[in-house]
């Protein structure tokens, strides 16, 4: 990983509160359609199936795979993410590791999940890693939201601060070679999600490559936005603002 990019993997921690505030969470049946490879057993033959989510920010994903009534490990690295994520979601099991050192014996998951996340690792030890918490048979699914640019408003919205979603969908979801991961599907969701005028703003504030701008870059590029949100005829003088997205799926069958 390079410097900037570095960069842009911590700069979530200091705007956790924000991040927390405006971030979309993901459509329930995407959700469905990552799980449903899963068996219901559990690995501990307990009934209920033991989901790790990686890479947990503050807590997404784990209070929808919480409200299931799964079992969920939620594993964040950075404190301030993480601080935020024990506050909101107490029943799950939280734990300081990342993506290329999970704190998880072998073989004790049946689904591993990573919502917005795997762009940020480092590819061949991460898959290690899954592989090796993931019990024979087990789903890992990964999945990223991206703004529905069909619709014209957000495309434009999207120029107005370099958005940078392009890279980052199912389609493009590549493992090392001799990955032990079979049976791969990807699968696009509809959705939307609903905030105030200046919520989009905070909004974009939490982009990390508008996170990591020059103090004045980064105001100018906000203000621009605020310009857009008051004036771009689809949104203006609206109380809310309903933010259209595609959340992008992709899952796998340890062999």
């Amino acid at each position: 990983m390079d410097e900037l990019t570095a960069r842009r993997a911590r700069s979530f921690g200091p705007v956790a509160g924000t991040y927390d505030r405006v971030r979309p969470g993901y459509p329930p049946d995407g959700v469905s359609w990552l799980l449903e490879g899963a068996s219901a057993s559990g690995v501990a033959g307990s009934g209920r199936r033991r989901v790790l989510d990686l890479g947990a920010g503050t807590g997404a994903l784990t209070r929808d795979l919480v409200d299931r009534g799964l079992d969920v490990v939620a594993v964040e690295p950075d404190p301030n993410m993480r601080a935020v994520l024990e506050a909101r979601v107490p029943r799950a099991d939280v734990r300081a590791g990342s993506a290329e050192e999970l704190p998880v014996d072998d073989g004790d998951v049946d689904v591993v999940m990573g919502a917005q996340m795997w762009h940020w690792v480092d590819l061949e030890r991460a898959t290690a890693e899954v592989a090796r918490v993931l019990r024979h048979g087990g789903t890992f699914g990964l999945l990223w939201n991206l703004r529905d640019e069909r619709v014209q408003w957000m495309a434009e919205l999207g120029s107005v601060f370099g958005g940078d979603d392009v890279h980052r969908r199912a389609a493009d979801v590549l493992l090392p070679p001799g990955a032990p991961f079979t049976a791969t599907a990807a699968r696009d969701f509809r959705w939307s999600q609903e905030l105030a005028p200046t919520d989009v703003v905070d909004l974009v504030a939490t982009r990390s490559h508008v996170a990591v701008l020059p103090e004045a870059e980064r105001s100018e590029v906000l203000a621009r936005v605020g310009d857009f949100v008051a004036s771009h005829p689809a949104v203006a003088g609206r109380g809310s603002i309903v933010l259209p997205y595609v959340t992008s799926c992709w899952r796998a069958t340890r062999i």
